[in-house]
């Protein structure tokens, strides 16, 4: 069985498994802000910046940070746009 998406958790007896091999995190205009797939390599994820979008009356562009927390969890997160 090769790597896929699932939502829920084991724990809370909620898992689903979702179809594709990709899943969108939306803001509430209907852009995208990251898109989350499996890596071809079957053991990475690759995450991308996809639209600019605005959240919170800020505007963020598609280039994404990438901020360590430990050996195990990293922070993702966009960059707030600055016009030229």
């Amino acid at each position: 069985m090769g790597l896929h998406i699932e939502s829920g958790h084991p724990v809370m007896a909620d898992a689903q498994r979702v179809s594709g091999d990709k899943v969108r995190f939306v803001t509430d205009d209907g852009r995208t802000m990251f898109e989350v797939g499996v890596g071809r390599d079957g053991r990475s994820i690759e995450v991308r910046g996809v639209e600019t979008t605005k959240h919170d009356g800020q505007i963020y562009d598609c280039w994404l940070l990438l901020q360590p927390g430990s050996s195990n969890a990293v922070t993702v997160r966009t960059v707030r746009y600055e016009s030229a």
